[in-house]
This record gives C-alpha cells, structure tokens and sequence, in this order.
C-alpha cells in the first residue's frame, strides 16, 4: 500500500491544536503523519482560550476550523492562530454622543466593549449628539482630537471619547 505524508504546521501568534480524523494527527506534538494514498483527511483547528483560529493555507485553504485533503501526493497545511484582545471604549465628559467602529462591534452607546484579533486595526469614530461637541480621545488614541482613531490590537486597550456641552 502507498502511503503519503500529510504535515501540519501552525503560524501566528496564538495557540491551538490540530486534530485529524481518520487519527493520527494531533499537532501540538505530532504533526507528520502518513495515510495510504487516497485517503480523505479531515483536519480540525481548535484555538486556545484568548486565541481565534484564524484561517488555513497550503493543501487547506478557507477560515471554517475544518478542512479536508484528499491525499493524492504528500501534502503540507498550516492552520494560523491568532491572539484576542479586548478593546474598551468609554465615554466621558458631560457631552453625549456615541462612538461605533470598523470593522463592526463597538456600538457604544449599547455595546462599548469588542474582542478583537491580534493585529487588527480598529477605526473608532465619535458622533455628536445635539448640544454637545467632541473634545478628544484618551488612552490608546491620547492626543487625537479629530473625530476618529485608528487602534492596532497588539494587546488590551482603552480608548476615552470625550463629549462636552456647548
């Protein structure tokens, strides 16, 4: 019986593991494993807490946590895990106005807290309500008085959004 290798490597900065069915893949620890030519391989991406699982690449391509090789040749797929982190916004002041975000998640009036993927770039934007005015921004986008910010998730963050009266 011909057989053919199936490796499994894993990038980002996050953890998880990757399991195979039919077994014989359980990479943290084992990571190379043969199966008899063509064998369908179904690998499952489970990320560690405070970690996302990101996506596939090489014989596995799409960001669902399972994929499945036909093993026609020796193949190599690397599933990528990244850290979360939590990014907090809150308002202060007197004013009132609301912030939201890109990509979506914060709403804040309502929801003013947002798991983000390591390395995202947030773009929080402030809105004015009638009788106040925008003064600035706090903690991780300190110093910036345009309407806007834009924050690199490389750990937990918060970010103040200043409203007065006028």
């Amino acid at each position: 019986m011909k057989t053919c290798a199936l490796s499994v490597s894993k990038s980002g900065k996050g953890g998880g593991t990757v399991t195979s069915t039919p077994i014989g893949i359980n990479c943290g620890t084992d990571c190379t494993e043969p199966y008899a030519t063509g064998t369908k391989v179904t690998l499952t991406a489970t990320p560690n807490v405070g970690t996302r699982f990101t996506g596939w690449s090489g014989a596995c391509s799409g960001t669902k946590p399972t994929c499945t090789v036909s093993m026609t040749a020796s193949k190599s797929v690397t599933a990528t895990f990244k850290p979360v982190y939590t990014l907090t916004v809150s308002k202060t002041g007197a004013g009132s106005g609301t912030v939201g975000s890109s990509p979506a998640g914060i709403s804040c009036g309502e929801d003013c807290m947002e798991d983000c993927i390591g390395e995202t770039r947030v773009k929080l934007t402030a809105t004015v309500k009638t009788g106040s005015k925008f003064i600035g921004w706090s903690g991780a986008c300190a110093g910036i008085t345009t309407m806007s910010c834009t924050v690199a998730m490389s750990e937990a963050k918060t970010v103040g959004a200043n409203f007065v009266t006028h």
